[in-house]
C-alpha cells in the first residue's frame, strides 16, 4: 500500500484540493480536463499553470504588523553577496526556475524537464516575492547592507543566516503546495499522473520536516532572541566565486560515511550558507540545537580537515544537493561545455536519480578518505568550485 500511495490518490485520503472532504467524496468525480487545443502533454500543461500562479506572501510570523508591498526579497544580498559576485558586468549565472525549461523526451515517455544555467540580472538573483517591505528590512537588518562584515562570535549574524536559507526554501515548498492545491481543484486528471502525484507526497513529506523548524524560527522572532541554532563556520582565504544557500540533508560526511539524518521517515537537514566577502568567505553549516547530535560528527571534521580536503567536499555535495547555487561570469566561463553540462545535469537530478549518483559520489569521497597513498585533495574534480 506505501508503494500505491507514492503514484495514487487514495480514495480515504483528505483531497488534495484542499477542502478537507475524502478525496472519492470530492475532486475524484471531476472530470474537468486541461485543454486539450494544446499538444503539450497534461503534466507539461500542468507544470506550466503552477509556474503561472507564483505567490506573493510575507513570511513573518507577525503579519499583522505587515507594511508596504510584498517585495522582490533576495536570499543572498544583492548590495553585498550578489554585487561581489557580478562586478561591473552586473550579471551572474545560476538555475532561474522562473524561465522556461527545456523539455526532452525520454524512452519512457515521461518528459524530463531542465533548468538549464543561465546569465541572469544581478538585481533578480535569488529573490522571491516572500517579504513585505517592512520586515524584509527589519528581519534581515544584521546581515544588510551597512552591516559589518560577517563575525563568527556574533550569534544574531548566524542566526539570521540560518533563518535565510530556510525560510526562503519554505516559502518555496509551501508555495508549491498551495499552487498545486489551487490546480488540482481546477484540473484533478492533470495532477493525478503517477509524477505529479509522486510531487505532491514529495511536498507533504517536506512540509511535515518542516512546518517544525517554521515554528521555532518564529518563536524566536518574536521573542527578539537567536537562541537555539547551532552553527559551524568554515573560513575560507580570499573571495570565492559562488555563493549558496540551501537547506538540505547531505547523504555523507568528509569520509563518505552515512549520516543518519533521517529518524522515522522525517528528514533532518542543515542551513547552508556560501558567501564572499571582500577580503575573505564563509560557509555557514547550521541545525537546530535539538539536532546538533546528528551533525556533531561532520562539525568536527568540518572544523580539523584541511582546506583542500573541504573545498574537495563542498565541490562535490553543493552542485547536486542545492539548486540555489550562484556562478559569478569568471567561474561559469573557466569551464568548458563539457563541465558546464556536467553541472546542469548534476542540477537538475532528483528523486531517485539523485539519490542513484548520491551514492556514486559518496563511494568517491570515501575512497579518497581511505586511500592507501594520501590523497591530494587539492586536484579536485572536473566540476571545481573553487578553482
Amino acid at each position: 500500500m506505501n508503494l500505491l500511495k507514492q503514484i495514487i490518490i487514495l480514495g480515504n485520503e483528505p483531497c488534495p484540493c484542499g477542502s478537507g472532504k475524502k478525496y472519492k467524496m470530492c475532486c475524484k468525480k471531476n472530470e474537468v480536463a486541461l485543454s486539450q487545443t494544446s499538444k503539450k502533454p497534461l503534466e507539461i500543461q500542468a507544470m506550466e499553470m503552477m509556474k503561472k500562479s507564483m505567490k506573493k506572501c510575507c513570511m513573518h510570523p507577525d503579519q499583522s504588523r505587515c507594511k508596504g508591498k510584498i517585495k522582490k526579497a533576495h536570499a543572498l544580498q544583492n548590495n553585498k553577496i550578489i554585487s561581489l559576485l557580478a562586478g561591473s558586468e552586473r550579471h551572474v549565472y545560476m538555475m532561474d526556475a522562473k524561465k522556461k525549461p527545456l523539455i526532452i523526451p525520454t524512452k519512457n515517455g515521461e518528459p524530463t524537464f531542465v533548468v538549464q544555467v543561465s546569465k541572469t540580472s544581478a538585481n533578480n538573483a535569488t529573490t522571491e516575492t516572500c517579504f513585505c517591505d517592512l520586515h524584509d528590512n527589519i528581519v534581515f537588518a544584521a546581515i544588510e547592507k551597512g552591516a559589518p562584515d560577517f563575525d563568527e562570535s556574533n550569534e544574531e549574524m548566524k542566526f539570521v543566516y540560518a533563518y535565510k536559507a530556510f525560510i526562503f526554501e519554505y516559502y518555496k515548498q509551501r508555495t508549491a503546495m498551495d499552487i498545486y492545491k489551487e490546480c488540482f481543484k481546477k484540473n484533478p486528471p492533470a495532477f493525478k499522473s503517477p509524477s505529479m502525484v509522486g510531487m505532491y507526497r514529495m511536498l507533504q513529506l517536506k512540509m511535515k520536516e518542516f512546518e517544525p523548524v517554521k515554528s521555532y524560527f518564529d518563536k524566536e522572532i518574536m521573542a527578539d532572541t537567536h537562541n537555539g541554532i547551532a552553527t559551524c563556520v568554515i573560513k575560507i582565504p580570499g573571495q570565492i566565486k559562488f555563493a549558496n544557500y540551501a537547506f538540505i540533508a547531505p547523504d555523507y560526511d568528509l569520509e563518505g560515511k552515512k549520516i543518519k539524518h533521517t529518524v522515522k521517515g522525517v528528514m533532518h537537514r542543515i542551513a547552508v550558507t556560501a558567501f564572499p566577502e571582500s577580503n575573505q568567505s564563509y560557509i555557514l553549516i547550521s541545525c537546530m540545537e535539538t539536532e546538533r547530535h546528528v551533525y556533531q560528527k561532520l562539525f568536527d571534521q568540518l572544523k580539523t580537515a584541511s582546506l583542500d580536503k573541504i573545498k574537495f567536499y563542498f565541490s562535490v555535495i553543493l552542485p547536486l544537493y542545492s539548486e540555489n547555487m550562484v556562478l559569478s561570469s569568471k567561474l561559469w566561463n573557466t569551464w568548458n561545455e563539457e563541465i558546464q553540462a556536467g553541472y546542469t545535469f548534476y542540477a537538475n537530478l532528483n528523486g531517485p536519480d539523485a539519490f542513484k549518483f548520491g551514492r556514486y559520489l559518496g563511494m568517491g569521497i570515501r575512497n579518497a578518505a581511505k586511500s592507501k597513498q594520501a590523497f591530494d585533495y587539492s586536484k579536485r574534480g572536473k566540476i571545481d568550485l573553487f578553482t
